[in-house]
């Protein structure tokens, strides 16, 4: 198991692409009290419990666009898990703290995902893991900064059929040589989006992450090549990048640190409506719950909340697909605005 990515491989260095994805399916976060966290993200901000893991300490939320949009797995204390079968699932020494775990990213089948392993494999491109999900397989990586990137591809449509309430062990591995792969698309193209009635916030989907960085064009440079993301936009010190499917703008930004820590610094939630937005926010603050930032400008209105760990999560509704000019922003708010 490599943990780490050791540079780009010469195919990199040409431009060579590999997994072309179609959008972030989910964020999973390590948290400190797997408990605590998912109270707040299901009863304040909104997420169905879809199912949890007792045994590897982790429980998984969404909005019924996929099997969760968000993750979260207690920290380890640096002691290793495993998954079925024996599978090492987490390496000692792995989510030892508060953050992101990985970022997953949707394929369109298992043939693609297959020819994008292999290829980056015969490259020589570090593969941390491939493992079976029993509702996706999955090719783990590490970018350039250390985060750890899924790729994957839905291998059954009614995902709620497998996995619901508590589950015995999920993850095991899995051969991307065993077998022919199938060519057909398995994600729910019109699923059904459940909110949580009593909670004041009612996401629709996830949308897109946002990453901070020591060296914004290296973390570039691998998300369009290994990745497969596309650059849509620039605005100083950001780059936005935009999986294949062209509904948003874009599914990831990275910025340029230039204080505080670098890594992960939000995943963003898109809601129905202006309205709903601020009904929200409203109900928030009459519940006690200040978010950390509110925005309302001509690119969006959002507002942000800050977990019980620390992590921040934006809540909002576009009100255009222009990429937004940070220039004129403080640098300590060009990553809250993106």
């Amino acid at each position: 198991m490599s943990v780490g990515y050791h540079g780009p491989a010469t195919s990199i260095m040409n431009g060579d692409v590999y997994f072309r994805p179609r959008r972030l399916g989910h964020a999973n976060l390590w948290v400190d009290d797997l408990e605590r966290s998912q109270t707040f993200y299901n009863e304040v901000c909104g997420l169905t419990v879809e199912f949890w893991e007792p045994d590897l300490v982790a429980t998984f939320l969404g909005t019924g666009n996929t099997p969760h949009d968000l993750g979260m797995i207690e920290t380890t204390g640096g002691k290793a898990r495993h998954g079925r079968n024996g599978l090492l699932q987490i390496p000692e020494g792995v989510g030892a703290n508060v953050g992101l775990g990985h970022l997953a990213w949707e394929l369109a089948n298992e043939a693609d995902l297959v020819d994008a392993y292999r290829r980056a494999r015969d490259d020589e491109v570090p593969v941390d893991m491939t493992v079976d999900h029993q509702v996706a397989h999955s090719v783990y990586l590490y970018d350039p900064d250390g985060n750890s990137m899924e790729y994957y591809c839905d291998t059954v449509k009614n995902w709620r059929d497998v996995l619901h309430g508590e589950m015995e062990l999920i993850t095991a591995g899995w051969n991307p040589e065993d077998g022919e792969p199938f060519s057909d698309s398995r994600y729910d193209e019109h699923p059904e989006i459940r909110i949580v009635e009593d909670a004041p916030v009612h996401p629709r989907r996830l949308t897109h992450a946002v990453l901070v960085t020591e060296n914004v064009e290296r973390l570039a440079a691998f998300l369009t090549s290994v990745s497969g993301l596309e650059e849509v936009g620039r605005s100083e010190d950001v780059i936005y990048l935009r999986a294949s499917l062209a509904k948003y703008p874009y599914h990831l930004v990275i910025c340029n640190k230039r204080n505080g820590a670098g890594g992960y610094h939000h995943v963003s939630f898109e809601l129905e409506s202006v309205g709903a937005v601020e009904s929200a926010e409203n109900e928030l603050v009459e519940r006690g719950i200040t978010p950390e930032l509110s925005v309302d400008n001509e690119t969006k209105r959002s507002f942000y909340l800050r977990d019980p760990d620390g992590l921040l999560s934006e809540y909002y509704v576009r009100r255009s697909a222009a990429i937004p000019d940070l220039s004129a922003e403080p640098p300590r708010m060009r990553a809250f605005l993106v």
